[in-house]
């Protein structure tokens, strides 16, 4: 434990402090007083509550509070309690050689309040950490404990972009769900503006793609390093190869179902939603996306191994705000930062929030203050019953009328890829046969990765075209005239 008396002091015990100085953590209204988010900056004020009595001289500790039980030093094993940061543009303070993970003052001159940064752990096993200040008038009086120590525990409620349910490794659903799930942006000058872009008119989200995918595959995943897909996607917005990873890992027992693909939006239309559906199943119960930030060293957003299979059934509808992370690829602080390769690479990680760059976007901003970068809509729209399966299985999904209706809906297998317009209720209207797939269009140049689209046509029910004669004679709930899907193609170079 550090012995915070001040070496100046003549007293050898400290005096009672009666709220003269204060320690506290700079925090926003909503933000809990007592908990710490990890490997996020915080900012530590130490101030006295009487202008006519300043502190002369300090000391800020950073702590285990297990120290209090240790005889001595070799008895205490090390754990990550974060670690504490001077100001570049505060003389006041240094880096004690005294203590370990400690600031004390820097000079003899009376203070008012003095402000540290606090880096919290990352990773560290511990609940509790412990922040502790000592404070001298003089030689003759000084202060510690009450008002100058905080205990802070590990928040350990799930991350703001995180799936409300945990991977489950089995899934006992009898049933398939098909999803829609939606991307819309909310980068911009307004929400994010310390080093926005210079040139706005560049600015812009690639092509929204994922996959849904059993448990034994990952498309990525923080702390590990970023694929060759991933790396190119991060990079340079290229989806060429993390789609076809996605399609060779196709399998019904296991690996990807259905690859997720939607619009990319650049400048002005950033704002504009990029929709895509999906099915999954018992195998297939996971799902995860990834989408490119331009301009940026290696930046993206997404979601990593999101579970849809729970308790009560598949998951209905969930909405979650999203914030950018780092492929570990290439260096940069900032959107516009020179390119420069990550050498040896890092594992995927968030980007550095509360960065002690000032050329950062992020500096020293915790996560609380950071707006979403965009926000994840997924939405389920049908449930249906697998064919060949016994319905009245144990383990079936609990049978809530709304999911009762939906299985009574024709399973309709949906293309490899979508970026869909189709919202047909398929129980109350009648359709053509799809027509025929048009061309592959490229997204780029004349060869490549590209769309192809293919449409069908709404038929009255009494049509003579009609097969289902059961079908409403008022169909002003159907979908419009012509539906369209669309999957994605590749055109050989």
């Amino acid at each position: 434990k550090c012995d915070q008396t001040p070496p100046q002091a003549t007293a050898e015990e400290p005096s009672e402090n009666k709220g003269l100085f204060k320690l506290s953590v700079e925090r926003k209204d909503n933000d809990m007083q007592d908990v710490y988010l990890p490997d996020q900056t915080y900012v530590l004020i130490l101030k006295t509550t009487n202008k006519t009595r300043p502190f002369r001289w300090f000391m800020i500790t950073v702590e285990d509070p297990d120290v209090d039980n240790s005889i001595n030093e070799y008895e205490q094993v090390p754990v990550d309690v974060g670690s504490l940061k001077t100001l570049a543009d505060n003389p006041q303070s240094r880096y004690s050689e005294k203590c370990f993970n400690s600031v004390e003052s820097a000079d003899n001159f009376d203070k008012e309040n003095v402000e540290i940064h606090w880096v919290s752990p990352k990773n560290s096993p511990k609940q509790i950490v412990r922040l502790r200040a000592t404070v001298a008038e003089n030689q003759e009086t000084w202060y510690t404990d009450d008002d100058l120590t905080i205990l802070l525990k590990k928040d350990t409620r799930r991350p703001l972009d995180s799936a409300p349910h945990p991977p489950v490794e089995n899934c006992e659903l009898n049933s398939e769900a098909r999803y829609e799930i939606v991307f819309k942006g909310h980068w911009s000058r307004l929400t994010h503006p310390r080093y926005y872009p210079s040139k706005p008119d560049e600015n812009g989200y690639s092509h929204m793609v994922g996959a849904s995918h059993g448990y034994d595959y990952t498309l990525w995943q923080l702390g590990t390093p970023a694929s060759a897909g991933l790396k190119l996607l991060a990079e340079d917005a290229n989806i060429t190869i993390i789609e076809r990873d996605i399609i060779n890992n196709m399998s019904a027992t296991g690996g990807t179902r259905t690859l997720i693909r939607g619009k990319r939006r650049h400048h002005p239309e950033m704002f504009e939603p990029s929709y895509a559906l999906f099915r999954a199943d018992s195998i297939h119960h996971m799902f995860s996306v990834v989408v490119a930030i331009k301009p940026s060293p290696d930046w993206f957003l997404g979601a990593s191994r999101f579970e849809l299979c729970t308790r009560n059934g598949w998951l209905k509808e969930y909405k979650m705000p999203l914030y950018p992370w780092d492929a570990g690829t290439m260096d940069g602080v900032s959107y516009e930062s020179p390119k420069s390769v990550t050498n040896p690479t890092d594992n995927i990680d968030r980007v550095e929030i509360g960065s002690f760059n000032s050329e950062s976007p992020f500096y020293q901003m915790n996560l609380n203050d950071l707006k979403p970068f965009a926000y994840l809509h997924l939405k389920r729209l049908s449930v249906d019953p697998i064919k060949g399966r016994n319905c009245n299985d144990e383990g079936q999904e609990p049978q809530t009328e709304d999911v009762q209706n939906e299985q009574e809906s024709d399973v309709v297998e949906e293309p490899m890829a979508l970026e869909s317009k189709l919202r047909a209720n398929e129980d109350h209207c009648t359709f053509s046969d799809w027509y025929e797939w048009s061309p592959c269009v490229p997204d780029e140049g004349i060869c490549g990765f590209g769309t192809q689209i293919r449409t069908r046509s709404r038929m009255d029910a009494h049509s003579k075209y009609s097969d289902n004669v059961n079908a409403p004679r008022d169909i002003a709930s159907c979908p419009e005239n012509v539906l369209m899907e669309s999957q994605a193609c590749y055109v050989g170079c």
